[in-house]
Formats: structure tokens, C-alpha cells, sequence
């Protein structure tokens, strides 16, 4: 096990956290990625992780606004070409009228349930169909939107586009999912993790660009 290490955000709009933090942990890792000792794609799930416990955190409990201001610390060990993260490490600055009681209370209640909230499915509901006839998809976490996806039929396939903009926005450009008999919903769900990781990691604002055009579409 290497020695400990750390990632901060620095102050910054909570807009703009995800992939602040997603950005930092890649350019501390960079050599190591280029020295194989680690993969792109740990990396990536890794943060990926780690964003959907601060969005529960900052979003789902204390109701954070984009234009916001948050810091964000935490500290992780690489072990055995894996990213751990510090969970106790932790720490979580918000400025805006809200208590730092409050806070602490939302923090060591989610930190208690980390890895289940780290595991929440991300939700898929048919929301309508494109003039071409392909299908709309909206993606949830928790109760919030969080996305779209086009989904195009090809036979026992489909083809899916669209965007996330939490956990961390993303944009997917050319998925194609094997059907094997079952429905779309039931395969995007399943596979909406693995796509979304593959995905074009954006800024906030060009992820929430890309649901502005689909959703005109519908």
C-alpha cells in the first residue's frame, strides 16, 4: 500500500465539483496511468464513486445550488492497481446560509451508508419519441432527472445517446447494447453505469446544452 494521498477541489461553484474533482485525480494519477501501474478506466470509476456519494451529500440532502460555493477534501491509498478512498477523510465545506451543524449531521448519516449510496441504480423512464420514431428516455437518481437518452432500434440491438449531468456530467455518444429478448428499459438500467463511465466526461454546462437539444426533440 503507497502512502496516502489527497485531492481538493480549492473553492469552487458546486456546479463544477464533479469534474473539478474528476480533473484532479486524473492529472495526480497521470503518470502512473502512463506507467500502467493504473488504468483510465479505474481512475474514471473511482471518481465516478466518489460523485455519486457527494451528490447524494450536497444535492439530495442539503439542497446545494449550482452557483454555490463548495470546497471538498478527501484522502485515498492505491492498492493493488485500485483507487480506496478515505471516507473518514472527508470534509466538505459549503458556503452559502446553512449551518455547519447541519452539515456534519448529513455527512456522518451518509457516511454510515456510503457504499449503498455509491450503488444506487440510476433509473430509466420512457418519456417519449424523437419525429424519426426513436425513443426518449429520462434518467433518474433519487427523485431528480438527471438525464436523457435517444435510443435508436436496430434489430436485436440498440443504439443510445444522450447525457447525464450527475453523478458527473457526461455525454454519450454511440453506445450499442444487445437486447438478448429483453426490453430497452431493463438493458439501460443494467448497463447505464458501464456506458456512462465510457462516456465524454464535460463541462456541466455543454452536458446541460446537449438535454436542452434532446429535449426539444420530443
Amino acid at each position: 500500500m503507497e502512502a496516502k494521498n489527497e485531492i481538493s477541489t480549492g473553492l469552487v461553484i458546486a456546479g463544477a465539483y464533479a469534474d473539478k474533482l474528476r480533473r484532479t485525480l486524473f492529472a495526480q494519477l497521470s503518470s502512473k496511468i502512463k506507467s500502467k501501474e493504473i488504468s483510465a478506466a479505474t481512475v474514471a470509476r473511482a471518481s465516478r464513486d466518489l460523485n455519486m456519494l457527494l451528490y447524494n451529500i450536497l444535492v439530495e440532502k442539503l439542497a446545494v445550488k449550482k452557483g454555490d460555493v463548495v470546497r471538498i477534501r478527501i484522502g485515498y491509498v492505491l492498492e493493488d492497481g485500485e483507487i480506496k478512498w478515505d471516507y473518514n477523510s472527508l470534509s466538505i465545506e459549503v458556503y452559502r446560509r446553512v449551518g455547519e451543524e447541519e452539515v456534519e449531521k448529513v455527512l456522518k448519516e451518509t457516511l454510515t451508508k456510503a457504499e449503498e449510496v455509491i450503488e444506487r441504480k440510476l433509473t430509466v423512464r420512457e418519456v417519449g419519441k424523437t419525429p424519426v420514431g426513436d425513443l426518449v428516455y429520462s434518467v433518474k437518481l433519487g427523485d431528480a432527472e438527471v438525464g436523457l437518452l435517444e435510443v435508436t432500434s436496430l434489430d436485436d440491438e440498440i443504439l443510445v445517446r444522450g447525457a447525464l449531468t450527475s453523478p458527473e456530467p457526461v455525454i454519450i455518444e454511440r453506445a450499442k447494447l444487445k437486447l438478448d429478448g429483453r426490453k430497452p428499459v431493463e438493458v439501460i438500467e443494467e448497463k447505464l453505469r458501464e456506458i456512462s463511465e465510457l462516456g465524454r466526461r464535460v463541462k456541466r454546462e455543454e452536458a446541460e446544452e446537449a438535454l436542452k437539444k434532446l429535449s426539444e426533440l420530443v
